[in-house]
């Protein structure tokens, strides 16, 4: 797995958060009402377990990657979530975290870097037989915003063309989930679409890069001052005013026992 731990704090801060009407259908889906413990496996800066912290007893936020649990911990104390609890593990290690029954499990592009069939079977052991799990992830629109052609184009100046498969997970929770789901044990499947209206400005248009995978600080090494400056120029040329917009789409995937 890609060593995420210089692209936390740009995860942290520049990875758009997801609309409140996500959180608002995980609510529903799974009745919470603040009584229930919640399992966000693969939480990063807790981008999914600080919002909904708020209609659960007790959220158990579980990432590999030290530095992104430490950067959970600085937004959760700012935003008053007391109610988290977190662990630095890889969710090949799940049964052995001495965690409780759950009501859900939360999942976001991690589950992409994960032996998913084993996580699936251990979280059957997990979850609550009236529990299951959401997956997470923002898409891109059928049509990509034509700023996006600019970054690719320097993405690949610098790692090639196939950086984003190269230095990207195998899959994304939404890319092709069903064969996986219907072979588990939580094989009854809804999706909702939410879409999202963003706007970036050229800090934080860049400052994302470094929050993926494929652009990560430990992917560019002493190339990222470069590949920065770079960005900015193609970008800034792209648009002088700094504004860059882009509606983008929140799929959130709702697995439960039939």
């Amino acid at each position: 797995m890609t060593n995420f731990a210089a692209a936390a704090p740009y995860y942290a801060r520049f990875r758009p958060a997801y609309p409140k009407a996500v959180y608002t259908h995980i609510r529903s889906c799974f009745r919470l009402d603040g009584t229930q413990h919640l399992l966000d496996l693969g939480c990063g800066p807790g981008t999914l377990a600080i919002p909904l912290a708020r209609y659960a007893a007790v959220v158990h936020a579980v990432d590999p990657e030290p530095a992104m649990v430490a950067e959970g911990l600085t937004l959760a104390e700012a935003s008053g979530a007391v109610n988290i609890a977190w662990q630095v593990a890889d969710a090949s290690r799940l049964l052995d975290l001495g965690l409780p029954k759950v009501m859900a499990c939360t999942m976001g592009r991690a589950f992409g870097w994960m032996d998913r069939p084993q996580v699936l079977a251990d979280l059957d052991r997990v979850i609550t037989p009236d529990g299951g799990l959401a997956f997470v992830s923002s898409v891109a629109p059928p049509e990509p915003p034509p700023w996006l052609k600019v970054i690719e184009m320097v993405g690949a100046n610098y790692l090639g063309p196939d950086y984003r498969t190269r230095y990207g997970p195998v899959a994304g929770p939404t890319e092709g989930p069903d064969d996986l789901l219907a072979a588990s044990a939580f094989s009854h499947v809804q999706t909702a679409v939410f879409e999202q209206a963003l706007e970036f400005t050229l800090e934080e248009l860049v400052g994302l890069q470094f929050s993926f995978s494929y652009t990560s600080p430990d992917v560019l090494g002493d190339r990222q001052a470069a590949y920065e400056a770079d960005l900015r120029s193609e970008l800034s040329r792209f648009d002088p005013a700094g504004r860059f917009f882009e509606t983008r789409q929140s799929v959130c995937t709702i697995a439960t026992r039939r």
